[in-house]
């Protein structure tokens, strides 16, 4: 995945959280090539994963979600932290799980 299609992209090392409108987060992974799979902390009434440190080049956070009934399509954002996220913002659609959010370190 280039830098031009991911979701987020920040500098390599830095910290950020990644923040959803709907849905809940049961779950969160960072995935990275060739790695161990991370789990990633939860906060923000359950719409909120923090990245302790981005990793160079491509990555993947996993969100395994629970919809409500009610509940419209997720939009992901940066919450804190200097990552930039994508415009238009990305979509994760109601009832979709798991969710993924494409992320680059340059």
């Amino acid at each position: 995945m280039p830098q031009n299609t991911a979701d987020i992209v920040g500098k390599a090392g830095t910290n950020f959280t990644i923040t959803i409108d709907n849905g809940t987060i049961l779950s969160a992974y960072l995935e990275v090539p060739n790695q161990p799979i991370v789990a990633l902390a939860i906060s923000g009434n359950d719409q909120e994963v923090t990245i302790a440190s981005l990793p160079a080049g491509d990555s993947t956070v996993r969100l395994d979600l629970v919809w409500a009934p009610g509940d419209s399509n997720a939009t992901v954002d940066v919450g804190t932290g200097s990552a930039k996220v994508s415009n238009p913002k990305p979509i994760i659609d109601d009832g979709e799980t798991p969710g993924y959010v494409e992320l680059f370190g340059v």
